[in-house]
C-alpha cells in the first residue's frame, strides 16, 4: 500500500484508563489514581483485527500502563484524518523549508 493510501485511510484508535503509578500520587487525575488516555492511541494498520482488548493490552505493555480498564476503541472521523494531514502537511512544508522540531527555539 502506498503511503499516500495509508495516510488518507481513516485510521483505528484506542483509548482506556489505568492505575497511576507516579509517587506521590497524582491530584489532578479525573478519576481519582487512574490516568487516562481519551484521545486515544493510533493502532498499527491491522491491529484493530485484535479487537479492542487485545490491542489495548498491546499498548499498555508498550508503555508499561498496569491494570487498565474502560476500554474503547474507534476509527477516527473523516475531520480528524482531514485535520491530521493538514497538520502533516504543514510539518514537512516546514522542513522543507529548514525548520523543524529539534531546532530547540533557534529560528
Amino acid at each position: 500500500m502506498s503511503r499516500e493510501k495509508v495516510l488518507k485511510s481513516l485510521h483505528w484508535k484506542v483509548s482506556y484508563t489505568y492505575a497511576c503509578s507516579c509517587q506521590p500520587r497524582c491530584h489532578w487525575t479525573e478519576i481519582r489514581g487512574r490516568h487516562n488516555n481519551r484521545l486515544g492511541i493510533f493502532l498499527v494498520p491491522g491491529k484493530e483485527l485484535l479487537g479492542a482488548e487485545a490491542a489495548a493490552a498491546h499498548i499498555a505493555q508498550q508503555h508499561d500502563h498496569r491494570n487498565i480498564s474502560d476500554i474503547r476503541m474507534w476509527q477516527e472521523s473523516t475531520a480528524e484524518r482531514d485535520a491530521r494531514l493538514v497538520q502533516l502537511r504543514r510539518e514537512e512544508a516546514q522542513e522543507a523549508r529548514g525548520i523543524h522540531w529539534a531546532m530547540g527555539g533557534a529560528n
